[in-house]
């Protein structure tokens, strides 16, 4: 599933030392105060330049994560209790960057070392407790580069959302029996089409309609055609139908119903209470059940 994802032009920027950026500051506080105290021109020396460098850094620091724009948000369905995986377009950079981390809505850090390993694409983890539909609204992008002594943390504002679909049970836990036995009526409904099978003589009964005129026009007497009719089930799963009193267990039994009634390529719809899917097939048709389970 693609999903689409914008900038917008507000972008917020925070700045902080990390812990060792408060041990370094005040260990420099203290060498500048122990330098005017004893007049000791080489800890000034010394001072001003590790200072000075933290200053640089500071630079260096903003400098690695300014650029970073991302193109779109790319996400798969996945089912109740697994990680949601949202693929971060990012624009083309102009050179590599180092020790990057992206988060999406708080969650668990994506560690980068260096985009010239992951080219324009990074793979960032939300985790899925429930099923429905996740969306995050900002990509948080954090460096400590170079020295580790401050980090600043640029937010993004993107748009994105990911498919949370119920877990269905095991395979082996479902029967043709128990799809049966979810179908709304007691037999398959049937969708017929006609295909030629071939021609056979003429017997009294037979329809005018099915004569093959041609073949008796050039005298090889009244012949037939036989026509075979070719029946493909279609199911209607239906929620009042499922032996089971949990409402998320009659969710993971549709689940586990639809999937395989997708990979046997039947017909298939639901009827869950407020709605009903009618009868169809294709991948389309998959996503479109087992979202309407997840918002159930």
């Amino acid at each position: 599933m693609k999903v689409s994802g914008k900038n917008h032009n507000i972008k917020t920027t925070r700045f902080a030392p990390t812990r060792f950026g408060w041990m370094f500051l005040i260990a420099l506080v203290c060498m500048l105060l122990g330098s005017i105290n004893y007049n000791n021109n080489l800890g000034f020396l010394f001072t001003f330049l590790l200072g000075s460098m933290a200053v640089v850094s500071i630079l260096h620091t903003y400098a690695n994560v300014k650029n970073v724009t991302v193109e779109a948000i790319r996400s798969q369905p996945v089912f109740e209790s697994q990680d949601a995986v949202f693929d971060v377009i990012l624009q083309h950079l102009p050179a590599p960057y180092f020790g990057l981390r992206f988060r999406l809505n708080d969650s668990q850090e994506t560690i980068v070392q260096t985009t010239a390993e992951i080219g324009n694409r990074v793979a960032v983890i939300v985790s899925s407790p429930k099923r429905g539909c996740i969306s995050v609204d900002k990509l948080d992008v954090v460096t400590e580069y170079p020295f580790g002594l401050f980090r600043i943390s640029r937010g993004i504002p993107v748009i994105g959302t990911c498919w949370v679909y119920p877990k269905p049970i095991p395979v082996n836990q479902l029967s043709t029996r128990d799809m049966l036995a979810a179908h709304k009526s007691q037999g398959l409904m049937r969708s017929a089409i006609d295909d030629f099978s071939g021609l056979r003589a003429f017997q009294n009964g037979d329809a005018l309609k099915h004569i093959f005129w041609k073949a008796f026009s050039k005298g090889q007497g009244l012949l037939v055609k036989e026509f075979m009719q070719n029946t493909s089930p279609e199911l209607c799963l239906n929620w009042d139908r499922i032996r089971s009193k949990s409402r998320e267990k009659k969710l993971s039994i549709l689940c586990a119903m639809i999937l395989r009634a997708h990979k046997l390529k039947l017909s298939y719809g639901i009827s869950i209470p407020g709605q009903i899917i009618s009868p169809h097939s294709g991948s389309q048709h998959k996503h479109a059940c087992l979202r309407a389970l997840a918002l159930f």
